[in-house]
């Protein structure tokens, strides 16, 4: 059903557009009873007003929002602050949200996005399973013509433009380094497994194994769930000596993998490696520093944000793009 607009109002009511938008507008020009008959029946049609696009006409809409997981995750920072850049260098003033890894709370956010007067949205959903109720009020946003662009977490089933790294490649590759440093007993630990970025990455950590004739082993992927840790399973595997290296897609389980190993007295790398995903200070000053993922958050965060102005200047109607970053690994002391 397609949202309920003016010109409804107009054909069931009689009245020109003009006169329904001074009306709702609770102009002065409009008798009290225009003005009734008007809003009762756009309460009826459940109408709500663009005000985006009234906005626009004035040309006075230089806001736009971005919605992120998590203000403490280093890479998300570096993303917030590139798209900070290019919006202020372009003119445009930044609203930031944090949906918290809370589907309900991000239902809440684009609620009170959609009807606000905002220019464009950039977002990266929280990793719940997606569900259709948000994937409807994105499509109401986007009802009101403003372009979306949706960077690191993507839905592939819906349409926008979309801005990610290659996750695949990204783990594919680390599994060659590891390989490289004479690792062949390569644990994988996800916290993110029941998102579409931890299965891009699984799958990239298997291939990688294929290629250089490693048999994959169920006992060494460890999809973490929320609640449970990952001292028990570590130190069992590492203890064993069934593990010379661990790859985590996680930053602070990473470190706190590090810290186990190094109170358990394993020597790293020599007894076993660590690599880790989102580079920063943390891995860079950990003693040993960590061997990383460079996800290049600044870059997406640009990027996105110069897709998302031509997109809300030019008023295009091209067909989405969708934009796949190549990350690069950060050797250090860890491997």
């Amino acid at each position: 059903m397609s949202k309920p607009t003016i010109i409804d109002i107009s054909k069931a009511t009689g009245f020109s557009k003009s006169t329904i938008s001074k009306a709702l507008s609770d102009s002065k020009e409009i008798s009290k009873k225009t003005k009734s008959i008007i809003v009762k029946y756009a309460k009826k049609i459940n109408y709500k007003p663009n005000f985006y696009a009234s906005h626009l006409r004035k040309s006075i809409v230089k806001n736009v929002a971005i919605i992120i997981p998590d203000i403490l995750n280093y890479y998300f920072a570096k993303v917030l602050k590139g798209a900070q850049q290019e919006f202020f260098n372009r003119g445009y003033d930044l609203m930031c949200f944090f949906n918290e890894e809370s589907v309900s709370k991000e239902k809440k956010i684009l609620e009170k996005l959609k009807n606000g007067s905002i220019a464009g949205l950039m977002i990266s959903p929280a990793k719940n399973p997606f569900s259709k109720k948000i994937s409807k009020q994105l499509i109401e946003i986007q009802d009101y013509k403003i372009p979306i662009v949706m960077f690191d977490r993507i839905v592939g089933d819906f349409k926008c433009d979309k801005v990610f790294i290659d996750d695949f490649q990204s783990s594919f590759n680390i599994v060659k380094h590891l390989v490289s440093k004479g690792k062949r007993k390569i644990a994988l630990v996800s916290p993110i497994h029941d998102t579409l970025i931890g299965k891009q990455r699984y799958d990239g950590y298997k291939e990688g194994l294929k290629v250089e004739k490693i048999d994959y082993d169920d006992d060494l992927y460890i999809p973490l769930n929320s609640g449970n840790t990952i001292q028990s399973e570590i130190t069992k595997l590492a203890s064993s000596k069934k593990i010379d290296s661990i790859i985590c897609i996680e930053q602070h389980i990473t470190v706190a993998i590090h810290s186990l190993l190094l109170n358990l007295n394993f020597n790293i790398p020599k007894d076993i490696a660590i690599v880790g995903f989102t580079d920063g200070p943390l891995f860079e000053y950990t003693k040993p520093s960590i061997t990383s993922v460079n996800q290049h958050g600044e870059y997406i965060g640009k990027l996105s944000a110069k897709i998302l102005i031509d997109r809300i200047e030019n008023n295009n109607d091209l067909d989405f793009v969708e934009e796949r970053v190549p990350t690069s690994l950060t050797i250090r002391k860890s491997t």
